[in-house]
């Protein structure tokens, strides 16, 4: 009850009030565990208060929510927990937690990854220009990005980041965000692909990084996008580990010639 900031229990049958019990304050909504479903558990309650007052430590011009966990199974109703939440939560509802836990999985397996810009292993990586548009297949490991140094992006061009994180490991996601675009970052679980679409409306150079710690060198996992002007004539070029990119044409020029003189 809001005003008298109180839990009233009464019974169904001939509506007779069998406990009451107070809350603190003001409660806005009531979690009965399983509530709404044709069985409910019945032995535990959350109470979700609108106000605290007097309960918490003040921490500025806003109190935080109070929020009471009660054992209901017995003739008398019990105060087991009081805790603090953010926003009182309207109609929240509680389930078990293997319902959660028994149905959730640690890892995509990178095999199984049927994104059509996936990159499988460092190898696979490359940035390939069609028209407008550039596709950066890069891959995230522990601890860097492959390619870390791209170069030949232009003005008004429309890249996507196509980010394949090749951790096999439990709760290793890597993260992408990108200085000056307009939009948030990914955070990539391990084995899958993320995109990330960035449109350069300046020249120049522009960090990109992981965005999730994930190991004592996560610092090494950033790389710089270089964005020329619209009516540049800088070739697609990237590398990983260097300071400057090899020229994307050069290197396959020289790829073919060594394979001639072998």
């Amino acid at each position: 009850m809001f005003v008298s900031s109180e839990i009233v229990r009464w019974t169904v049958k001939d509506l007779k009030v069998t406990d009451r019990v107070p809350t603190y304050y003001s409660i806005g909504h009531l979690s009965v565990m399983g509530g709404p479903t044709k069985k409910p558990y019945g032995k535990y309650m959350v109470a979700y208060n609108k106000i605290t007052k007097d309960r918490y430590l003040p921490v500025g011009p806003e109190l935080p929510q109070s929020a009471q966990l009660y054992d209901i199974s017995g003739e008398k109703m019990k105060l087991l927990l009081d805790f603090p939440t953010v926003g009182e939560p309207h109609y929240a509802e509680a389930i078990p937690a293997d319902k959660i836990s028994a149905n959730t999985i640690k890892i995509y397996k990178i095999e199984d990854n049927q994104h059509p810009y996936v990159s499988k292993g460092e190898g696979q990586t490359k940035v390939v220009r069609k028209g407008k548009e550039v596709h950066i297949q890069m891959t995230a490991i522990r601890s860097h990005l492959t390619p870390d140094n791209i170069e030949g992006i232009k003005v008004g061009d429309e890249v996507y980041f196509h980010v394949t994180n090749l951790e096999q490991d439990w709760d290793v996601p890597h993260g992408l965000a990108i200085k000056g675009a307009n939009n948030a970052e990914i955070l990539i679980m391990p084995g899958e692909t993320q995109t990330l679409l960035f449109k350069p409306d300046r020249p120049g150079m522009f960090p990109f990084y992981c965005t999730d710690f994930c190991s004592a060198l996560h610092q090494e996992m950033q790389g710089y996008l270089r964005v020329s002007p619209a009516n540049s004539t800088v070739p697609i070029a990237f590398s990983t580990g260097t300071n400057k990119p090899a020229d994307e044409t050069k290197s396959d020029s020289a790829a073919q010639t060594t394979s001639k003189a072998r």
